[in-house]
């Protein structure tokens, strides 16, 4: 007996261990699941990092307030708006993505020497996105679509979201409207260089003290940069191009009939005295010059709304007319991106952000235009406008860049814009010629020193030739010679291989 009922004691036993058991692993289950849905639970507080032109807004917390009521419901998520001037963008968040400082968001892009988002990506400070995007993005996808998605992918990832806003560029002749109005000039009729060269005859022959034109921007202020590649491709730096973006050849522009031309043409003008004197080291804007009168025109990128957005500038209207083809390019798409640091403390709450900022109108306008009734409201027309008493240099809150926050299609449009202005971009955008490398990005790194070597090369000579300064018949050959000394050939070569090999990828 005794044997017996030690047998069933070990037997019930085993049971009651079996059942302790069983109910500590159904109480781990449970206190997992409780610690997840505590985790969800929890309100999770996003930096996101963007581009500032002037001062922080005195009401930025304000907004900033209405932003989290708006997001806090949605994603459960509050936001922390880091404004950072353009003049310390770049190394201000290079040193936050290598010290690995709070971030979630930020703005980069593709512009040399200012925002290196193939740089941050091929140094994995980026998150790739493609999975998250699948998830927790369905309001990017849908609104800007695969192509234009993908251009930004590289070695077949997605590490940055282009920004929905111009995704196309031609290139415009912008004048004065008062002079145009006074001589009577037919902008219809303006359809070639040759024209332009007849507007500015009549310009220099009739108002002294006024230069017929700036050439480009500030730091593009040649007629080349005005004219550049008007049906191809800048492949990104300029070294190495598409002549023609439907075709693959990557070529030496400077090399070009299109280039000998075009320098030949600064010549004549220059001399005739048509091109602001000391063009390429002015450091004022194009739009500046125009506001003190002291020019009549510039060539400059355009856009739908181009004409509105100088005018207001500049403070009195303006006129453009198109001097080249609507392209998009890789250059032109990922100018502007948004991107997930790879140590993003919550990358899923990053993209959901993100996706709100594509496919939100709320919170698209309260980040663009600040709070209804107290920065804007909206008019009997649809648009908006400054409430009484509010004008821009009092409003409390302008950041006046639309063109950072996701979707700019959502954004309310402001009086003096053509009401249809958003319809009229996305038609610019989808009728536009997409380069056949759209999406293609140059990694540079094994060609760094001649790259380096070429480019100090064009910084002695571009200014000069482009302006028309100096003869291009003994000019241009010189700078051929030495652009082949330093390197040139091996970047094109390196170039096209990398070019050769995406095409196969693709």
């Amino acid at each position: 007996m005794k044997k017996k009922y030690s047998f069933f004691s070990i037997i019930i036993s085993i049971m009651i261990l079996l059942a302790a058991c069983s109910n500590n692993t159904k109480t781990s289950s449970e206190n997992k699941k409780d610690q997840t849905a505590n985790e969800d639970s929890k309100t999770v507080e996003l930096t996101m990092a963007f581009l500032a032109f002037g001062p922080p807004p005195k009401d930025l917390e304000l907004v900033q307030t209405e932003i989290n009521k708006l997001t806090k419901e949605k994603i459960n998520a509050t936001v922390k708006l880091l404004p950072i001037n353009a003049s310390q963008y770049t190394q201000q968040t290079n040193l936050m993505l290598s010290s690995k400082e709070k971030l979630d968001l930020l703005i980069t892009g593709n512009i040399p020497s200012f925002l290196d988002y193939s740089g941050q990506s091929v140094k994995g400070q980026l998150l790739p996105l493609d999975q998250l995007i699948e998830k927790y993005g369905k309001g990017i996808s849908d609104s800007l679509g695969e192509q234009f998605i993908s251009a930004g992918k590289i070695n077949g990832k997605t590490y940055g979201i282009p920004t929905i806003r111009d995704l196309a560029v031609n290139r415009s002749l912008i004048m004065r409207k008062d002079l145009v109005d006074k001589y009577n000039i037919d902008i219809s009729k303006i359809k070639s260089l040759g024209d332009v060269e007849a507007v500015l005859k009549t310009i220099k022959e009739n108002e002294p003290g006024v230069s017929p034109l700036m050439p480009g921007q500030v730091g593009a202020a040649t007629i080349v940069d005005g004219l550049f590649l008007p049906e191809g491709d800048p492949l990104g730096d300029n070294l190495g191009v598409l002549l023609d973006s439907s075709k693959l050849k990557v070529s030496n522009y400077y090399e070009s009939n299109e280039y000998s031309e075009l320098v030949k043409v600064a010549r004549k003008w220059y001399k005739a005295g048509y091109i602001l004197p000391g063009a390429a080291t002015n450091k004022e804007s194009a739009e500046s010059l125009m506001k003190a009168k002291k020019i009549f025109a510039f060539m400059g990128s355009s856009k739908p709304g181009i004409d509105g957005q100088v005018s207001k500038n500049v403070g009195s209207e303006v006129v453009s007319v198109p001097l080249t083809p609507i392209i998009s390019d890789t250059q032109t798409v990922t100018s502007f991106m948004w991107a997930v640091p790879q140590f993003a403390e919550n990358p899923q709450k990053s993209v959901e952000l993100l996706n709100l900022l594509y496919s939100d109108k709320d919170l698209v306008n309260l980040i663009d235009w600040g709070i209804e009734g107290k920065h804007y409201l909206k008019t009997d027309t649809g648009v908006i406008d400054y409430p009484q008493g509010v004008d821009a240099n009092n409003t409390g809150y302008a950041l006046n860049s639309g063109f950072q926050f996701g979707n700019q299609f959502l954004s309310y449009i402001w009086k003096g814009d053509s009401p249809n202005l958003w319809k009229e971009m996305d038609s610019f955008n989808k009728n536009a010629k997409a380069s056949n490398a759209l999406g293609f990005l140059f990694d540079s790194s094994a060609v760094k020193t001649e790259v380096a070597a070429v480019s100090n090369v064009i910084n002695q000579y571009k200014g000069a030739l482009e302006d028309g300064l100096v003869d291009p018949e003994t000019e241009l050959p010189k700078f051929q010679e030495k652009l082949k000394a330093a390197g040139m050939d091996k970047i094109i070569k390196e170039k096209q291989k990398q070019l050769d090999k995406w095409e196969k990828q693709k």
